[in-house]
């Protein structure tokens, strides 16, 4: 039997433990800059409806491992990503970096989505010229904080904007890779032995 075709039970299944870590990020990033009541409700449903869809999953995909777990880890980095932006989305709002940070992880969500393969092969192979996107997006994701930061030395911020500005570039970083967990294990095979003609993104 293939790695990727072991069978997963509900107890191996990481649902209830995914679903723990989801709350408890959804709950604490409520906090940053200040508590906010609604937003750790929001995030609290949001954690919540995790579940049905990594039972739905599981259904689908217990007699492949591997299948299973990218999939859960998929919706765990968005919904990590979702949390993680928040503070910083909350400390702009209403001025014009609020807007360039949007604009951002739009842009880095659909170019990730589109360069997933090549961001797979990048892993797989990292002395490939894969592997140098992947240093470089890293690498702008990191200038762009640093940049941010350094713009806004000047102005009234609150304490929590240096945990904002981390927990930014993790949303951007879990928002570049995620897309990859949506290729089949059989399609990071083939890439892996260099067979690029077919998608494995869907």
């Amino acid at each position: 039997m293939a790695a990727y075709q072991q069978i997963v039970n509900f107890k191996k299944s990481r649902v209830i433990q995914t679903y723990i870590l989801l709350a408890f990020l959804g709950f604490i990033t409520s906090f940053v800059p200040k508590e906010s009541c609604p937003l750790a409700i929001v995030n609290e449903i949001l954690a919540l409806l995790a579940v049905p869809m990594f039972l739905v999953f599981l259904g689908r995909h217990k007699h492949a491992s591997k299948r299973y777990f990218s999939l859960l880890s998929f919706v765990m980095m968005i919904e990590m990503a979702i949390f993680f932006v928040e503070p910083i989305l909350r400390i702009f709002y209403g001025s014009i970096f609020f807007w360039i940070e949007i604009v951002v992880l739009i842009f880095l969500g659909i170019v990730s989505y589109r360069i997933a393969e090549n961001v797979a092969l990048g892993f797989i192979k990292p002395g490939s010229k894969f592997g140098l996107i992947i240093y470089a997006v890293c690498g702008a994701i990191i200038g762009l904080g640093a940049i941010v930061y350094r713009i806004t030395l000047g102005a009234e911020v609150p304490d929590a904007f240096p945990i904002a500005i981390i927990l930014y570039l993790f949303s951007l970083m879990f928002l570049f890779i995620c897309p990859i967990m949506l290729i089949r294990p059989a399609r990071v095979e083939e890439l892996s032995q260099g067979d690029n003609k077919h998608k494995g993104v869907n």
